[in-house]
């Protein structure tokens, strides 16, 4: 059924309206009136006895003559156009089995054993290094922790070697800061808020011997 649509009274959706017409300077008033032809079947709101343009939408439904057509776009280079012919893998076919693990974060009351995934042959871990930061299937950070405790200790044997070659104040400074700062506090935002008492009390008397080497 073919029928008629009044264009709307406010401005910015009159002017959308407009434009979609592509006619230059038409401008149109409160009595101007468009084909339902040119809207979508969706467009209408059909659930009452009175059928309905839904809010917000625009006509789209037109037979432009040549010079009116927007250009398609297209792909410019030989290979842009194969991609875009060929169908796109799955992406378990491209899965990286190597780089790939599963971990289950679980904390119910109650455990129950849970069935892996089972995505080819992706191993079942506990804990993962992701990003630098370690990553355990209870997310108390114990381990983490003790990675961070023991890089902080091997970083500040060198601060130590470059005090024992009377290395000045102001270098040792910016060796702490970039060397053994930097692997303490990296990514406290992840795990700070869970570290334990004994945890803290460990990085803080790493953070004091750094201090006392001549900082």
């Amino acid at each position: 059924m073919v029928a008629v649509v009044r264009f709307p009274k406010t401005g910015e959706r009159r002017r959308q309206w407009e434009v979609a017409l592509r006619r230059d300077g038409f401008v149109s008033s409160g009595r101007t009136l468009l084909c339902s032809e040119y809207f979508r079947s969706e467009d209408f709101d059909r659930t009452g006895q009175t059928v309905r343009l839904k809010d917000g939408v625009v006509p789209t439904v037109f037979n432009f003559p040549a010079h009116l057509q927007r250009p398609e776009a297209t792909r410019s280079t030989t290979t842009s156009r194969r991609a875009e012919d060929e169908p796109q893998p799955n992406v378990v076919s491209i899965l990286n089995v190597a780089k790939t693990r599963e971990m289950v974060i679980d904390f119910r009351r109650v455990r129950t054993s849970l069935l892996p995934l089972c995505i080819l042959d992706v191993a079942v871990v506990e804990d993962y290094k992701y990003l630098g930061v370690h990553l355990d299937n209870g997310l108390n950070w114990r381990i983490n922790n003790d990675a961070v405790h023991k890089k902080g200790m091997s970083r500040l044997y060198f601060l130590r070697k470059l005090r024992y070659f009377h290395v000045c104040s102001k270098m040792l400074e910016i060796f702490y800061r970039s060397v053994v700062a930097s692997a303490l506090f990296f990514a406290p935002v992840c795990w700070g808020g869970s570290i334990r008492a004994g945890d803290t009390s460990r990085i803080n008397k790493l953070i004091r011997k750094a201090g006392s080497e001549g900082l």
